[in-house]
């Protein structure tokens, strides 16, 4: 086990469950030293000079977006936390001997953008945010629907257009009609002049 990442994560733990299921009042559980790592951490243009209620909000406005791009890039880190904390019976033991290194990497991470906090040795989430990553699971189902759609609307248009074809080569029932009086015509006039031949050769013998 990484004793750093370890220690790390018992730094920023807050001892009682938040009251309300939000990021901001999550956020307010810790102490001005706590907020420090995560302005730290992400390089973000938040003042340690702040009063805490400026530092907290302007923390959860960041936090708010870069969770959900974080587990938008990351399918690993989003399979973990759905199987682990949003889906999970039992609670996750944040110092479980048993986990591995990227077990506590994954833990940290997910602490660091608010998807997580160490409540007194044990992972809480936010309802709210247990709503986000609902939706985000949603949108590769959804994507899986659109691209089969795609896949198979392309099998059907061959036969739309060689059912289109065949009525553009298949000639309505009026020409067919036409053409056989032409033919009858014609065949009529070669009939009457064959028998006008025969008449002559009648007449000068």
């Amino acid at each position: 086990m990484n004793e750093q990442l370890l220690q790390t994560i018992k730094q920023l733990e807050i001892k009682k469950e938040p009251e309300e299921q939000t990021l901001e009042v999550a956020n307010q559980s810790y102490t001005k030293n706590q907020l420090a790592h995560f302005i730290d951490r992400h390089d973000l243009s938040i003042a340690k000079s702040w009063k805490k209620a400026e530092i907290v909000t302007a923390l959860t406005d960041w936090m708010e977006k870069a969770r959900v791009d974080l587990l938008n890039s990351e399918p690993e880190l989003l399979s973990f936390y759905s199987q682990n904390l949003v889906k999970a019976e039992r609670s996750f033991d944040t110092y479980n001997s048993n986990l591995s290194d990227s077990d506590l990497e994954r833990v940290l991470l997910l602490i660091d953008y608010g998807l997580a906090y160490n409540v007194d040795g044990q992972l809480w989430l936010p309802g709210e945010t247990a709503g986000a990553v609902s939706n985000i699971e949603a949108v590769p189902e959804q994507q899986d629907e659109a691209d089969t759609n795609q896949t198979d609307a392309p099998e059907n248009k061959p036969e739309q257009s060689s059912q289109a074809k065949k009525r553009a080569q298949t000639p309505p029932p009026s020409v067919f009609t036409e053409e056989t009086v032409a033919q009858k015509k014609q065949t009529r006039l070669n009939y009457l002049k064959k028998q006008a031949k025969k008449k002559k050769r009648k007449k000068r013998n």
